[in-house]
């Protein structure tokens, strides 16, 4: 619905400015990010849940790694008429598809780290899509949307898995727990 708003706006321009200088910066940054390095970096991640023995991690890696890549690709493909202001970013919902992948199957003694790293690296490749191709704030933001919706879909998928059940028969009720004692 909020992606269907973003499209009946319809902006001219992007209403970013950024500096030309930094664009020798940003391209490599962009041509960085390919079929091939997302798939690896997804490939890494399935390893990784797999290494934790989190077999609903692997789903969710997949899940949101492709059904975010795939959805990018179809509205550009659908909306091709809209201006290129409006349309996502595949690379900034590649970088954010990695992103929410990571946090869901890493330890959580590693998720501070990675929240952190990965925040900054989200950032960087949003500039750097701004700069090197034509996406303005509005694409920018369709780009945040999908990735939400399929953030959501992946993370429910792990909430629902056993090794979460397991989790909570060990230690019911421990966020509610914490609250009460901060009350």
């Amino acid at each position: 619905m909020a992606l269907c708003a973003l499209y009946l706006i319809r902006p001219e321009s992007s209403g970013l400015v950024l500096p030309e200088a930094l664009r020798p910066v940003a391209e490599p940054v962009i041509q960085a990010i390919d079929v091939t390095t997302v798939l690896a970096a997804a490939v890494v991640l399935a390893i990784v849940a797999a290494m934790r023995k989190l077999s609903y991690g692997m789903g969710a890696v997949l899940l949101l790694c492709i059904g975010a890549n795939l959805t990018s690709a179809a509205v550009r493909a659908w909306e091709s008429d809209a201006p290129s202001v409006l349309l996502p970013s595949g690379h900034v919902v590649a970088v954010t598809a990695l992103y929410g992948s990571a946090l869901l199957v890493s330890a959580p003694r590693f998720r501070p780290v990675i929240a952190g790293l990965g925040f900054a690296v989200v950032l960087g490749v949003s500039g750097a899509a701004a700069l090197v191709e034509s996406t303005g704030i509005f694409g920018l933001a369709a780009s945040l949307i999908i990735f939400a919706i399929w953030w959501a879909l992946a993370s429910t998928l792990m909430l629902y898995s056993p090794v979460a059940a397991e989790r909570e028969e060990r230690r019911p009720d421990t966020a509610a727990i914490a609250f009460s004692r901060h009350l």
